[in-house]
């Protein structure tokens, strides 16, 4: 049975636990990361490091995107999130971002960082921050989903940027975390994790016909409902045609309030030194 709510204790320190360990693996990488490495290396790189942690499938491959591919510009189906042979320089903006199943655990988080220096993308680390107090804060004075992610479009596009969350698979600004079935087989399509994807497509068909709860937070009309109950991967990404940052973790809904699964991501510290003035790289963050 896939499981989306009403979990444990124990099973919410499960993926926090996971949570922190796939943010690990992501700055690990960052921290070694030197001009003229490819996309396509680091994120074979990536799934290694998760395949040593004993990951055997994952929701999506590890996405790699280096400099202006940060910023999703133009049209953006998904085969351009796959890592190209795009060589990343000094200075650029980078985007890992990973959702591995650890057993039955299926987790998403997103590291943004700049190999270098860039006052453009230290500005939209910055902005980023406060939509971290702003969704919650929305679910819990009852705003829909569909409000709430239209918020957040508005409030990007009031900063100066384009809210490119809307070209992720689903336009969405989070989706559900969840815990499936273990099953003897793998089974994957284009770079997804079969089983996983298609209880989402399923459900949100479903959702549309009025059927069930759409697994999808974003502007369409199935997120006009008030937050259900969960686990959401919540993933606000901002793009200005050349520069883009993101972050992504685990917020949980219980009753119709929300609070963040962990009090201090790798996001948290980076806007604690941008705050300060500071180097807030992955190796400043390891210091």
């Amino acid at each position: 049975m896939f499981k989306t709510r009403r979990f444990s204790d124990g099973e919410l320190d499960r993926f926090r636990t996971l949570q922190h360990l796939s943010f690990s693996i992501l700055q690990e990488e960052a921290r070694s990361l030197e001009p003229g490495m490819l996309e396509r290396d680091v994120a074979h790189r990536l799934v290694q490091a998760y395949r040593h942690e004993g990951v055997k499938s994952f929701f999506h491959l590890p996405v790699v995107l280096f400099g202006e591919r940060t910023a999703l510009p133009g049209a953006w189906p998904v085969g351009k999130f796959f890592p190209k042979k795009r060589a990343v320089m000094a200075n650029e903006a980078v985007i890992f971002d990973a959702s591995p199943i650890f057993g039955e655990y299926l987790v998403d988080t997103s590291f943004s960082f700049c190999l270098g220096e860039s006052e453009a993308h230290r500005a939209m680390m910055q902005s980023l921050a406060e939509f971290r107090q702003s969704v919650p804060a929305m679910v819990n004075q009852g705003a829909t989903f569909h409000a709430a992610a239209s918020e957040v479009e508005k409030r990007i596009i009031e900063l100066g940027y384009e809210p490119v969350h809307c070209k992720h698979p689903g336009e969405v600004l989070g989706h559900r975390a969840m815990r499936l079935p273990r099953l003897p087989f793998l089974w994957r399509s284009r770079g997804f994790d079969t089983l996983s994807l298609s209880w989402f497509y399923a459900n949100e068909f479903a959702a549309r016909a009025h059927l069930a709860r759409s697994p999808l937070w974003n502007t369409s009309p199935t997120s006009r409902h008030k937050p259900f109950d969960g686990l959401w991967l919540v993933e606000p990404h901002a793009g200005n045609g050349t520069t883009g940052a993101k972050w992504e973790e685990i917020l949980i809904i219980e009753g119709g309030k929300a609070r963040w699964l962990d009090d201090e991501p790798p996001h948290v510290n980076q806007w604690r030194l941008i705050a300060e003035g500071r180097d807030y790289s992955p190796r400043a963050l390891a210091a």
